[in-house]
């Protein structure tokens, strides 16, 4: 500050010693001036009077000639004296009319003027006088002429004593002029050279101080620059007498040009802008004009690379040293701030929204701890505190905090056979710290036995301090449910041993008899067919027809009832191996019926090898039979691994799946029929259409079952069906 007051202390003298230097130098050379306009005028006046003098000398001499021409002419009575007479006149005017002009400046002389031009004329007309009456008038003109010229002379002689008394005055003020006008040229010429010497000196020791200054702004200027690379921002100047913007280099680094790429002005700058932050900055550039000020405000620019960025400016108006008004700002590149500041906010926000959820689950937890009939507890292992929820404390049969929880009190509230099991979980709590799950009777206060189970693990808190964080379950009604589950699971084990022993029943009690009515028929048939009337053949072709679709009846429910999974064991299996063995076993009806197969390599899966033989004998063995009656059936099998995602599988156990398509062109099926198919008994067509118990497809669905996977159906009637297999991907 004192340096800046120091300058313009500096530029002030300078100012007033110009001015009175200037003022010094004018009003000296006015005086020379003066002086010296006066010194030419007295020039001009002396030279006046001077031809003045010569005129009247010139004028007396033409008169002399022009009176001895005529007296000439007196003499010898010769014309040609006349002629000087004669050019006299011409001469003489001039001279008068030169005289006239000289003196037009001095009234006396003019009027000396008009007196000696009478004098002249008279003298001019006694001359002609006299030429004309020559013998009459002699004596007069010789009278007359003679006082005539006398007149001439005095008034003449007058004239130029006149001109002797200017001319000496004229030349005394000429020669006082041309004293004093050197020395005051003289004087201009030193107060010039002294004001020169003192401005010289002043230049020099300002130019010595401007040296350092700007030195010391060379170094300022460069620290800035340094501290705009590091700081990330740039200053600017808006000169408002002139209209002219000025940027740093860093302002154009952080726009990603060049420095002083484009003309530094509003229009360039605006370029940048973002499209959705344009009318924000114009509006703000109009505020600047009339306010002549800007506040503290964030926009987005687009770099010339693309990039998106947060600018910060703000400015004040400062006057500078030529005393202009000036808008110094700075625009800082904020977006790591702006987006820590964003992130600051989200996180703000998701503290609130946490603090709301955990408000809710707080009161959620309560109201679970009720539903559940389960209290948590935690173990401090610093303060060595336990503190329950108040639902543990309801369990035991007490109020809300009713009362200090300790390892003792609690003690006191276990079953007198379990109390060892607590003990032993609280020992392991400090000196392991780590409780495994444990199972315990309590008794509440009204007596009442119920049994608890608990769980816990470790945690440190948000202060660093360790803890231990437990659940306590009321699982009497578990207990008991188990129990009545262990109950029914004996009868289940007991209708599954009924079950087995009516499959066994079924495959050879049932098919004994079957077998043997089918014998008695047989016979019947060959020996006493033709003994039977047309009804009793009738009959008889019906009893073959049913006994027939009984004995596939049973063969279907023993494999259905023995499609589990309990007594398998999935092994390796090549579908291709597979599907060559059941093209192999299904050959006679392949063949029978032209059918087409068209296979493509399959893969390794892990799975029961029966029941995926099974599965492509009962897929294929459809296909065949729901054949178009004047069609040749094709079977097109396809195959591809796919995402669970991609194919939306509910399953969240596998995330991939071998997907296997049989497509046929059969007599397909609605799609309404879709779901129904895969039921046990479930038949779209009559039997007399197509023959069949409605089991196969339901056994294909348990197959799948058993290997985890899906199986659906897709079908349009007359356009043929396609049944797609999903099995999952083991390793």
């Amino acid at each position: 500050m004192i340096k800046l007051l120091n300058t313009f202390q500096s530029r002030s003298f300078l100012n007033i010693a110009f001015v009175i230097s200037l003022a010094s130098i004018f009003f000296t050379a006015s005086i020379t001036y003066k002086h010296i306009v006066d010194l030419n005028q007295s020039t001009k006046l002396v030279m006046k009077s001077y031809e003045v003098k010569l005129e009247l000398e010139k004028l007396m001499s033409v008169l002399k000639d022009a009176e001895t021409g005529y007296s000439g002419y007196l003499l010898y009575n010769d014309e040609s004296y006349l002629e000087t007479f004669n050019d006299s006149r011409a001469s003489v005017d001039k001279s008068f009319s030169k005289i006239k002009d000289l003196t037009l400046d001095n009234a006396t002389q003019q009027r000396n003027l008009i007196e000696l031009n009478k004098l002249i004329a008279l003298r001019y007309f006694y001359l002609d006088v006299y030429k004309v009456k020559k013998n009459r008038t002699e004596k007069y003109f010789v009278q007359n002429s003679k006082k005539s010229m006398e007149d001439i002379r005095k008034k003449a002689s007058e004239m130029s004593k006149l001109e002797d008394y200017l001319l000496e005055k004229r030349e005394q003020y000429f020669n006082d002029t041309s004293y004093y006008t050197p020395f005051y040229a003289l004087l201009i010429v030193i107060i010039t050279l002294f004001l020169i010497v003192l401005a010289y000196i002043k230049i020099t020791k300002d130019l010595n101080n401007l040296k350092k200054s700007n030195n010391r702004l060379l170094v300022i200027n460069e620290s800035q620059k340094l501290a705009e690379i590091i700081s990330k921002f740039g200053s600017w100047q808006l000169n408002f007498d002139k209209n002219v913007y000025t940027f740093s280099d860093n302002l154009y680094i952080l726009l990603g040009y060049e420095p002083q790429e484009f003309e530094a002005n509003l229009e360039g700058y605006l370029k940048n802008i973002h499209p959705d932050d344009l009318a924000l900055v114009k509006s703000k550039t109009e505020h600047i004009l009339e306010k002549r000020e800007l506040p503290n405000y964030t926009y987005r620019i687009i770099k010339k690379n693309g990039e998106i960025r947060y600018f910060q400016a703000t400015g004040i108006s400062i006057k500078n040293n030529f005393g202009e008004d000036v808008l110094v700002g700075t625009t800082q590149d904020v977006t790591e701030q702006q987006e820590y500041n964003e992130r600051i906010q989200r996180s703000n926000e998701d503290l609130i929204e946490y603090n709301q959820k955990l408000t809710i689950y707080d009161e959620s937890s309560r109201q679970a701890e009720i539903l559940g009939k389960y209290g948590s507890w935690t173990f401090n292992f610093d303060t060595q505190k336990f503190s329950f929820s108040d639902n543990k404390f309801r369990l035991l049969g007490f109020k809300p905090q009713s009362f200090e929880p300790t390892f003792e009190k609690k003690l006191e509230f276990v079953h007198p056979d379990d109390r060892h099991i607590v003990a032993d979980g609280n020992e392991r709590i400090m000196n392991e710290e780590e409780l495994p799950a444990m199972t315990f009777r309590i008794v509440k206060t009204d007596g009442e036995v119920r049994h608890f189970r608990t769980t816990a693990k470790i945690y440190i808190d948000s202060l660093g301090s360790k803890n231990m964080i437990g659940t306590t379950q009321d699982i009497t009604d578990d207990v008991m449910n188990n129990h009545i589950l262990n109950q029914k699971n004996m009868e289940l084990e007991r209708s599954n041993k009924e079950l087995i022993e009516f499959n066994y029943a079924a495959s050879h009690d049932l098919q004994e008899p079957l077998r043997k009515i089918q014998t008695f028929i047989s016979r019947v048939n060959d020996s006493e067919k033709d003994n039977l009337s047309e009804k009793g053949k009738e009959y008889l072709a019906r009893i073959i027809k049913a006994s027939t679709r009984m004995r596939i009846l049973i063969d279907d429910l023993l494999q259905y009832s023995r499609t589990n999974k309990s007594d398998a064991i999935f092994e390796d299996i090549d579908l291709n191996e597979t599907l060559q063995d059941v093209t192999s076993d299904l050959s006679e009806i392949i063949v029978e019926n032209n059918t087409i197969i068209n296979t493509p390599v399959l893969p390794h899966i892990k799975g029961i090898p029966y029941q995926v033989n099974q599965l492509f004998v009962n897929v294929i063995g459809n296909s065949i039979k729901y054949r178009k009656a004047n069609e040749d059936p094709i079977i097109t099998i396809t195959y591809e691994k796919v995402k669970t995602k991609d194919d939306n599988i509910p399953d969240e156990a596998h995330s991939e799946f071998h997907k296997i398509v049989f497509k046929d062109n059969g007599i397909g099926f609605e799609a309404a029929y879709a779901e129904r198919i895969f039921l046990l008994f479930n038949r779209l067509h009559a039997k007399s259409e197509y023959p069949g118990t409605g089991v196969g497809l339901a056994i294909c669905k348990k197959i799948i079952s058993n290997h985890n996977g899906y199986i659906k159906a897709i079908g349009r009637p007359n356009e043929g069906a396609s049944v797609i297999i999903y099995i999952p991907v083991l390793l």
